[in-house]
C-alpha cells in the first residue's frame, strides 16, 4: 500500500480525498493532506481521520505518491516549494489543468515522474471520470499504480496531453450541466402539480439510470433516445421541442465556451 499525499483539499481535492477513502483504496492513515490556512484542512482531516499536515514539505517526506489539487495559479510556488524535499521516486500528479507537463517540468528541473490527472467531482462517490496522461519517464508500473488509483473513485481514460483541456470540459464542467438540466426537469414536475421533493427524486434518478444503462450495456445514446421513443408518442413530441428550441446546439456551445473553442 502506498502513501498518498494530497496537497489543497479544496473541492476537488477533497472529492478525491472522499473517495480514495470512501472506496477503501487506501486507509484514513496513510493519507496525509495539506493546503490553506482557514483551518478547514485540518477539520476534513480530522473527520476523514487521515494525517494533517502543517506544512506541505511534510505532505512530501511521508509520501510515495503526491497528487497537487491546487489552482493553476498557485502550483508554481507551490512546486518551488516542494521541490527541494523531492525523491527521485516519488510520483507527482497534477490536477491542475491547462498546466502543462513542460512547464512543471521546468520547474522541478528533474526526471521526476510527473502525470496530469483531471478527474472530477462525481469522484467523491467514487462515480468520477479521471483523464490521465503520463510524462514519458513515467513508467508501465507507476502508471498501472496511478490507473488503480483513479479507478478507485470511478472511470478513466489514457489520453495525450493535447486532449487534457477537453476532456477536463467534458467531464469537468459537464456536473454542473447536467445538474442545470436535472433542475429544469424538476421545474417542469413542479409546474405539472409534483412536490419539489418528488420531482427531484425523479430527475436525478432518472438521470442516473440513464447513464448507468448506457454504460452497462456500452449503448450509445441514440440506441436509448430511439427504444424510448415509441411512433407518435410522448417521448418524440418531447424530443421535437428540445430540438425546435435548441438543446443540442446549446450544449455544443457551451462546451465550446468553457473550453475557449474558437471553432
Amino acid at each position: 500500500m502506498k502513501q498518498i499525499g494530497i496537497i489543497g483539499v479544496g473541492h476537488l481535492g477533497s472529492a478525491i480525498l472522499q473517495g480514495l477513502i470512501f472506496s477503501q483504496y487506501v486507509t484514513p492513515q496513510d493519507v496525509f493532506i495539506s493546503g490553506g490556512t482557514s483551518g478547514k484542512t485540518q477539520q476534513i482531516a480530522k473527520e476523514l481521520d487521515c494525517q494533517f499536515c502543517l506544512t506541505n514539505r511534510a505532505v512530501v517526506e511521508q509520501t510515495d505518491i503526491i497528487i497537487l489539487a491546487v489552482i493553476p495559479r498557485i502550483l508554481p510556488s507551490v512546486l518551488e516549494e516542494i521541490k527541494p524535499y523531492l525523491s527521485g521516486n516519488q510520483m507527482i500528479i497534477s490536477t491542475a489543468a491547462s498546466f502543462t507537463m513542460a512547464q512543471i517540468q521546468e520547474i522541478l528541473t528533474s526526471h521526476q515522474a510527473i502525470i496530469r490527472a483531471i478527474p472530477n467531482i462525481p469522484s467523491r462517490v467514487c462515480q468520477g471520470m479521471t483523464a490521465i496522461s503520463p510524462a514519458k519517464q513515467v513508467t508501465n508500473k507507476q502508471l498501472e499504480i496511478v490507473k488503480q488509483l483513479f479507478m478507485a473513485i470511478g472511470k478513466i481514460a489514457i489520453v495525450d496531453e493535447s486532449k487534457l483541456d477537453i476532456s477536463s470540459t467534458i467531464a469537468g464542467c459537464s456536473p454542473a450541466y447536467v445538474a442545470l438540466f436535472i433542475e429544469a426537469l424538476a421545474d417542469a414536475g413542479v409546474l405539472a402539480g409534483l412536490t419539489r421533493e418528488e420531482a427531484y427524486l425523479m430527475s436525478k434518478q432518472a438521470v442516473l439510470g440513464s447513464a448507468s444503462v448506457l454504460l452497462a450495456q456500452s449503448m450509445l445514446p441514440a440506441e436509448l433516445k430511439d427504444g424510448v421513443c415509441s411512433p407518435g408518442g410522448t417521448t418524440i413530441r418531447g424530443i421535437a421541442q428540445l430540438e425546435k428550441y435548441g438543446l443540442r446546439n446549446a450544449v455544443i456551445e457551451a462546451v465550446k465556451a468553457s473550453a475557449k473553442i474558437k471553432a
